[in-house]
């Protein structure tokens, strides 16, 4: 079979995970894990309402998240960039 990707894409390295510890319990914290548990009120949050609406994907331009910002800080919706993980 012929290699379909750009020269200079084959010869990034793949992803190799982490060390994955075995036979003990551990809370890896590099990876977000946590060793409490939610607070009452995220597990009330999370009965609220329909896990369906979890499925989608939310709108992509974020226009609910910069109304609210707009009417919170005063600025024009046009002025307000939201991001994956943006600062």
């Amino acid at each position: 079979m012929n290699n379909l990707a750009r020269a200079n894409i084959s010869r990034i390295a793949g992803y190799v995970p982490g060390e994955q510890p075995r036979g003990q319990k551990f809370i890896k914290l590099n990876t977000n894990e946590n060793p409490y548990p939610p607070a009452p009120e995220v597990g009330a949050a999370l009965q609220s309402f329909s896990w369906q609406n979890l499925r989608l994907y939310s709108e992509p331009s974020a226009l609910c998240v910069r109304q609210a910002a707009s009417a919170e800080f005063s600025l024009p919706e046009e002025q307000i960039i939201c991001g994956n993980g943006s600062d």
